[in-house]
């Protein structure tokens, strides 16, 4: 659950080396290694959440 919503805010968060990244590109990473770093149940929790607005997740 940590390295899922640790992931996620670098992901969505600007830093000094470059900007927040997109979300389409957040979303597809999620999906792309669920199963491989991230906890399937955990990144279908992610998903589920940010769909219904209870993350935030804007362009």
């Amino acid at each position: 659950m940590i390295c899922v919503a640790d992931s996620f805010d670098a992901m969505n968060s600007s830093r000094v080396y470059r900007k927040k990244l997109s979300k389409e590109y957040i979303l597809q990473e999620l999906v792309d290694n669920k199963g491989k770093q991230f906890d399937p149940k955990i990144v279908d929790i992610m998903l589920k959440l940010i769909k219904k607005g209870k993350i935030k997740l804007e362009d």
